[in-house]
């Protein structure tokens, strides 16, 4: 297999899969490392493909972009020891996080993809972090404040997500 015919057979299976799929397993697929895997992705999206990173792996947006019918932004401010925290408690009030951005002074936005939306995904992000101790989060560029991008089904869910996170005291109130 050449490594464009390898570029296109990642492509195909990316956007055929209903799931994500890691860099892990793609590059056990072809037969090639991980990082070769890191670079072919790269290289597709430098020509336009749709392929998302995750904590769960690759996906194509066009596939997957919003699952769900409402979409909106929820600010919250937490340690990093309250992270399982918040993202079980939008979960289980039937959110899927998509995203974290942080206002960072030097940079301006910067925004990382989750696309978490089970508590199995929750526990892969937490045991990931625990495996990268010197990794941290982003919003620790900001004193804890962030924002996530959330979907759920309806207006009068996120309010339910925003109610049960000020409860616990993570939603951000400036």
């Amino acid at each position: 297999m050449t490594t464009q015919e390898r570029r296109t057979a990642i492509l195909n299976a990316i956007q055929k899969s209903t799931q994500p799929i890691s860099a892990k397993v793609l590059a056990q697929q072809y037969k090639v490392s991980r990082q070769t895997i890191v670079g072919d992705i790269a290289l597709l999206r430098a020509q336009g493909a749709q392929i998302i990173a995750t904590v769960s792996g690759y996906y194509d947006q066009t596939q997957t972009q919003q699952t769900m019918p409402y979409q909106a932004q929820v600010a919250c401010q937490h340690n990093q020891g309250q992270t399982e925290l918040e993202l079980t408690t939008i979960v289980e009030n039937g959110g899927r996080v998509i995203d974290v951005t942080v206002d960072h002074p030097l940079y301006g936005e910067l925004t990382g993809q989750l696309g978490i939306g089970t508590l199995t995904d929750v526990k892969g992000f937490m045991q990931k972090m625990a495996t990268m101790p010197h990794q941290k989060l982003l919003s620790t560029l900001t004193d804890g404040i962030h924002l996530h991008t959330i979907e759920c089904a309806s207006k009068q869910q996120f309010k339910q997500i925003v109610a049960t996170l000020k409860q616990i005291n993570i939603y951000y109130n400036a």
